[in-house]
């Protein structure tokens, strides 16, 4: 492992020669990984043929898109993106495929994250390029497209270089069950916790040995980051990666939320200013859900009865009651045990009003949640601390994996 380390990472993360006895606080300005590629190692891309797999989210530091970034230095093949494309393009003679306007690429946007580019896609390039801000979230469509990708650069023999960018949640926390195999699907398709506590570098390098996807991979680190940094720490400019995750603590609430949301009966304030901020439901007691969660004593956060008025979504222009999620310590809460404390004094409370039992109504909870042992738990009303401890020892053994691919120090 460690000489995996030496081979991807010395030449290009300049922390890792430093003394072992420096302040990280000390460093004054973090540099993204683009910027490090950029100001230090132009030479992997300077003229060469590259693709790039984006994000709307892909600025530097001066908030200048890493498509023009790269542009000046390489030539740009092709342009692959999860999202819809965000900058001007036209359409090529056949009418078959957008062009970015800015540097005659063809656009790809990738709807489903299963599906890899094909070889015809990726055209001349010798270089895959991927820089993306993550959410520290498995569910998060980036997560499997960079699988997808760093398969892809195996298949067809070619370099791959992942840009390092910040855990908006952080780097140390690590939460919830590790998907089992089974359930498999666009929203996941690795075995590693609900949030995994990892930047998209380290997260990359991990999938790579783990899972034995086998890329020629070099990531980029960033310099100046320290693990426990919350995004608005780092003074880097949030761009949000959706219209509901409007602000850099939004992934935190998000993961707590998002899984209960599927169900489809419950708002979680998607349509309000504050998205995934609450659990609102016509039928929902505030203050008596408010009063049985505070009997968890859970760390790191609090609840507040609230009647909210979804402006869109679930709910539409009804004041509607519920609580509000209010985290206090965003390094030491714990999402995934949150929203299973919702969700079980929820069920507790109301058990007519929500279908666990109804898998066809549940499957998305399942499949977002990696496994259907803890809604089944749930019914059989298992307390809330042997739950918790049925997920245990594969964050055990997660945790004892991902330590050889952490970049930054815990």
């Amino acid at each position: 492992m460690k000489k995996l380390k030496r081979i991807n990472l010395i030449l290009f993360f300049s922390l890792f020669i430093l003394s072992p006895n420096i302040v990280f606080s000390q460093i004054s300005a973090l540099k993204l990984g683009i910027d490090v590629l950029l100001d230090d190692h132009s030479e992997l891309v300077k003229d060469k043929k590259i693709a790039l797999l984006i994000s709307p989210t892909s600025f530097n530091f001066d908030l200048e898109h890493s498509i023009d970034s790269l542009s000046r230095i390489s030539k740009i093949k092709a342009i692959f993106t999860g999202d819809k494309f965000f900058r001007s393009t036209f359409s090529d003679a056949s009418q078959s495929e957008k062009i970015d306007a800015m540097t005659n690429a063809p656009v790809f946007e990738i709807t489903d994250p299963l599906k890899k580019p094909s070889i015809e896609e990726i055209g001349e390039s010798q270089i895959l390029v991927i820089d993306v801000q993550d959410v520290g979230i498995r569910f998060f469509n980036y997560v499997t497209l960079l699988a997808q990708f760093l398969e892809l650069a195996r298949d067809i023999d070619i370099p791959v270089i992942v840009l390092d960018r910040p855990n908006p949640i952080n780097g140390l926390l690590v939460s919830g069950p590790v998907l089992e195999l089974p359930f498999r699907s666009r929203f996941g398709v690795y075995p590693i916790p609900l949030v995994y506590g990892m930047t998209f570098g380290e997260l990359a390098l991990y999938f790579n040995k783990v899972f034995g996807l086998g890329a020629k991979l070099t990531v980029i680190g960033m310099e100046g980051y320290q693990r426990e940094m919350s995004y608005r720490e780092t003074a880097i400019h949030w761009v949000p990666p959706s219209d509901h995750l409007p602000e850099p603590e939004s992934p935190a609430f998000y993961a707590i939320t998002g899984i209960l949301g599927e169900m489809g009966i419950f708002s979680t304030g998607v349509g309000t200013t504050r998205p995934f901020h609450y659990i609102l439901a016509p039928w929902i007691d505030g203050e008596l859900v408010a009063h049985n969660l505070t009997g968890y004593h859970l760390k790191g956060v609090r609840f507040l009865s609230v009647n909210v008025t979804p402006y869109y979504g679930l709910y539409e222009r009804k004041k509607v009651g519920g609580i509000e999620i209010i985290i206090d310590d965003f390094v030491n809460f714990d999402p995934a045990v949150i929203g299973l404390a919702i969700l079980r004094v929820l069920y507790k409370i109301y058990p007519d009003k929500i279908p666990l039992d109804n898998q066809s109504l549940s499957k998305g909870f399942d499949t977002l949640l990696g496994g259907a042992a803890v809604r089944e738990a749930i019914i059989k009303q298992v307390p809330l601390n042997d739950i918790i401890l049925s997920w245990t020892p594969k964050i055990q053994e997660f945790l004892e994996r991902r330590k050889n691919f952490l970049i930054y120090k815990e």
